[in-house]
């Protein structure tokens, strides 16, 4: 059951819907409404959300149609986009802060873990069954999810090491990211990406953990100097609320997922690829880049290693299980 005050935050996210300027055609038999945590059009995720509601409305003839909403056009905590899906506050949701909900999913987010696509990809395969069960405990069924390149460290201040990051305060995207910048005596902020300008702007925070096509291009006048260790993967899931979905007639069904799947791999593509000709443009507008330096891995690996099954045994018996399985495949 909602509670009172989720029940009119409800109300309130209706009322915003129905004031949204791009409404679907009136002659769609349903419409649903999608909330991104990404609050640039322009970036590549957004745009590949855009492509699969575009593709549904276009696939099921307008029987379903799909409206995509901004980051910070609801309200909508970035950190709260899969209790709204839950809710049917929205049907669908791009969810990439969903470790508060489904904490079992920090597995494949543990800093200095996972050192390659091709790990991320045993990883991913093993997590996939216990991601699907927790969102499904939730009312949420799990369509798809796409791949951020590695999350590195961005400053304001100076930043060409590791040992840079004591003193300063760094935004995060996970618990496990915190623990990592107060193990290397920074302080971490958690903020929502709408959030992040204006901290910046204010000093808020002094630098932030993000990839090039993530928040690195979005922010990048706001920044000065960019430390290339890889510290963990960056994994979005797209979601959907199980009973509305249920509803929908096995043709539909099958013409949602079929146009989340087409997207998902052109979205981690097209993040990959921008990758490195980003930090080629952000060098040439005179942020200092630091590539990664031999001995580098394994001084962050010495620093949260031991965090790894500590935090397992915290988050229980599912993630010690998961956690272990992982670390077999990966030899570590």
């Amino acid at each position: 059951m909602i509670s009172t005050s989720r029940r009119q935050l409800a109300g309130v996210i209706a009322g915003a819907i129905a004031l949204a300027g791009f409404a679907a055609p009136a002659a769609a038999a349903e419409k649903w409404d999608l909330y991104i945590y990404n609050p640039v059009a322009t970036v590549a995720a957004a745009k590949g959300m855009n492509a699969v509601a575009e593709q549904i409305e276009k696939d099921t003839g307008g029987e379903l149609s799909v409206r995509l909403h901004l980051g910070g056009s609801l309200p909508i905590n970035t950190t709260t986009i899969t209790q709204a899906v839950s809710d049917d506050v929205v049907q669908m949701g791009d969810d990439g802060y969903f470790l508060g909900n489904v904490p079992i999913g920090g597995v494949l987010r543990l800093p200095m873990l996972i050192r390659s696509l091709h790990e991320y990809k045993k990883a991913a395969d093993i997590m996939a069954p216990y991601l699907e069960k927790a969102f499904e405990k939730k009312g949420v069924l799990v369509l798809g999810q796409y791949l951020y390149p590695y999350q590195v460290a961005f400053s304001s201040k100076k930043l060409t090491a590791l040992a840079d990051i004591k003193g300063q305060k760094i935004r995060v995207t996970s618990p496990e990211q915190s623990e990592f910048i107060k193990r290397l005596g920074g302080v971490p902020v958690t903020l929502g990406a709408p959030e992040v300008p204006s901290a910046l702007d204010r000093s808020i925070v002094d630098g932030v953990l993000t990839a090039n096509t993530g928040g690195g291009n979005t922010w990048k006048d706001l920044l000065k100097f960019n430390y290339r260790l890889g510290i963990n993967y960056f994994n979005s899931v797209v979601i959907v609320n199980k009973d509305r979905f249920n509803k929908l007639s096995p043709e539909i069904q099958a013409k949602v997922r079929k146009a989340v799947a087409d997207n998902m791999p052109l979205i981690t593509k097209s993040m990959a690829d921008e990758e490195d000709s980003l930090s080629k443009k952000f060098a040439e507008g005179g942020m200092t880049v630091t590539e990664q330096q031999p001995g580098d891995l394994d001084v962050g690996t010495k620093v949260i290693s031991t965090y790894w099954d500590e935090w397992a045994k915290a988050k229980g018996p599912d993630a010690a299980a998961a956690l272990k399985q992982v670390r077999a495949a990966l030899g570590r």
